[in-house]
């Protein structure tokens, strides 16, 4: 269920907090792959640093989600970012001294992993107890707007940041330490009590069974996680195909690339700001094919006119309908799962999402290196034919049975 009554400065707090370790992460990302290019002139060791951070979501996901629906959230909130904040705090320190080596920044992203893993069902599943039903949408405006915001605004941060001897690889990963303390100060005001419901004395193995038997017995909730992972697996086409496409059709540079890349922030920055219209809008399966649709033919329609100005407008129009896409999901999501299981939903959509991210990023860098334009053509109809099976889904639950309020 949703919160009876409304808590803005909460909210304002969840968000605001969320901005600014989302732009640190995004920093540190960018850092991360300079720093070890720059010191072993390999890009293998940076996907495989960046597998150690998302392979904790990918496998520990559904226990995050599970601690998600029986503790407090906020607390879950505040000791996750209290501990990522002292874990990228101390990989700043150790580059700074120059002692950092690869064994240590893979311990310490799989350290952030396992946090985001925990983290993420909390900071989704929390928001329903924070705004009203008719509010959903807004608020998963805002967050998507912002996160956004930190991909179109971070590397140009981070970039600058790396180029300041007084700050450097090491001070930037400090600041990334801070971000983190920062949004665990913020949670730390959010007006939120965990209110148990007298199950919470099963056991987490008994909790995480009865959470996948709740998404098996609804095929609504079912079929929606597992739309998830096909549009995602079709959608990282363009992360792995936009490289290739620019420098071997458009012979473009880094900056052409760079540029590709803000143009579809752009997109989706420009939708959440639509979807923040006084207009309550209700999400629904039609809408949400639409949605997928518009993105997929974007996406297939790239190599059609090979030309700069063409990519920078389909790039901005698929960040547009995918951005869309993701923030009336996941509001979708929020008004239709039992408040009760909703951690443990959000957990299942990460894994689903994220498990597929080492296939399709094999199979598409495959299809790049045998012909880059039919790359785009095949991830565009995927993506479109995603939409079909969401036209066929019914609308809503047969009901929704209340879960706990737990604000104060």
């Amino acid at each position: 269920m949703t919160a009876e009554t409304a808590h803005p400065r909460s909210f304002a707090a969840l968000v605001g907090g969320g901005f600014v370790s989302a732009l640190g992460t995004v920093v540190f990302d960018l850092v991360l792959a300079w720093w070890v290019v720059s010191e072993t002139g390999s890009t293998v060791l940076t996907g495989y640093l960046l597998a150690a951070a998302l392979a904790p979501i990918a496998f520990i996901g559904p226990l995050g989600g599970v601690m998600s629906d029986r503790w407090s959230k906020k607390a879950i909130l505040v000791v996750t970012d209290l501990v990522s904040g002292a874990v990228a705090f101390g990989v700043g320190v150790l580059a700074y001294r120059d002692v950092l080596n690869i064994p240590l920044l893979g311990l310490a992203c799989f350290a952030l992993g396992t946090c985001a893993a925990l983290h993420r069902p909390a900071a989704r599943s929390i928001v329903p107890l924070l705004v009203r039903e008719r509010q959903l949408v807004r608020a998963n405006s805002v967050t998507n707007n912002l996160t956004e915001t930190t991909k179109a605004v971070g590397p140009l941060v981070g970039a600058a940041l790396v180029a300041l001897p007084a700050v450097g690889v090491g001070g930037a990963m400090v600041l990334n330490g801070m971000s983190f303390w920062l949004s665990a100060l913020a949670a730390a005001v959010i007006r939120y009590r965990h209110v148990t419901t007298g199950r919470d004395v099963s056991g987490l193995l008994a909790d995480l069974r009865a959470g996948f038997r709740y998404i098996g017995g609804q095929t609504l909730i079912r079929n929606m996680v597992m739309l998830c992972a096909a549009v995602n697996f079709f959608l990282i086409a363009f992360n792995i195909l936009l490289p290739l496409y620019v420098t071997k059709v458009l012979h473009g540079s880094s900056g052409t690339y760079g540029q590709v890349l803000t143009a579809e922030a752009v997109g989706g920055i420009a939708v959440t700001l639509v979807l923040l219209a006084p207009r309550d809008i209700v999400p629904t399966n039609r809408l949400l094919a639409v949605l997928i649709a518009a993105g997929g033919a974007a996406l297939a329609f790239m190599p059609a006119v090979p030309g700069f100005a063409a990519l920078l407008f389909l790039s901005a129009a698929q960040g547009f309908f995918i951005g869309g896409f993701n923030t009336l999901f996941f509001a979708y999501i929020q008004r239709e799962v039992r408040q009760e299981f909703l951690g443990r939903v959000f957990s299942v959509v990460y894994m689903a999402a994220i498990g597929v991210m080492p296939f399709a990023y094999i199979i598409w860098g495959y299809i790049g290196d045998q012909a880059v334009r039919w790359g785009f053509l095949y991830a565009g109809m995927g993506t479109v034919a995603c939409s079909i099976p969401l036209l066929l889904l019914h609308q809503r639950l047969a009901q929704r049975v209340p879960g706990p309020a737990a604000a104060s």
